[in-house]
């Protein structure tokens, strides 16, 4: 929106104004609001609808503004979904086993083995023992 400058000696200005381009005491081009509130702050000045761009006056024109409803700040949190459950062991491991798919595929198979119990991870040692801990695999003796 365009500024309007009210200030006595400054409603004909024709010039620029830091950023902002007058003719004839209106912004040539529209003004962002910053820019708008530093003018109305030092000269004066109205948007050109004749709405005030000046902090103290939006201040003032709104200090008999209702707060919104005390009751909104009062409604109950909104119900949280329950945590899922951890997936059922589908197969168990023991670590030999683990160890041997590994030595096989890599870590590219353990991550097949673990994609069922939603483990995800980028070290090998890592993934063995969360698989073991979600699946409870028995510990070799």
């Amino acid at each position: 929106m365009k500024l309007r400058l009210t200030a006595k000696g400054w409603e004909t200005y024709t010039g620029q104004m830091g950023v902002i381009f007058f003719k004839g005491g209106l912004s040539v081009d529209d003004v962002l609001p910053v820019d708008a509130v530093r003018v109305a702050g030092v000269i004066g000045a109205e948007w050109e609808n004749g709405k005030p761009a000046n902090v103290s006056q939006i201040y003032l024109d709104n200090l008999h503004t209702q707060a919104s409803s005390v009751k909104e700040g009062r409604e109950p949190p909104a119900p949280v979904a329950p945590k899922a459950e951890p997936v059922a062991s589908v197969a168990t491991y023991t670590r030999e086993q683990l160890a041997d798919t590994a030595d096989k595929e890599g870590i590219v198979g353990l991550r097949k083995i673990a994609e069922p119990f939603g483990i995800k991870g980028n070290s090998i040692n890592g993934m063995i023992d969360a698989i073991l801990k979600v699946s409870a695999a028995p510990k070799a003796e």
